[in-house]
């Protein structure tokens, strides 16, 4: 399988991977939330936010 021009996961593989994904975002989201309370990076609130708001936008296709 060739990496150009071709789809690299099935329709059902990215069905079966999404949840994981998810749950991934809202560890690594609660992680930068963590990490801008001890260093006072702005960066790590905005991407910590951003990450939890995929889990929150998107937790009802998880639970299908």
């Amino acid at each position: 399988m060739t990496i150009t021009g071709e789809n690299i996961m099935t329709q059902q593989e990215r069905k079966k991977l999404f949840p994981y994904v998810l749950w991934l975002n809202l560890i690594i989201g609660f992680y930068n939330l963590y990490l801008y309370t001890i260093n006072d990076w702005w960066f790590n609130l905005l991407i910590g936010s951003l990450n939890i708001g995929v889990w929150v936008f998107n937790r009802r296709k998880l639970l299908k």
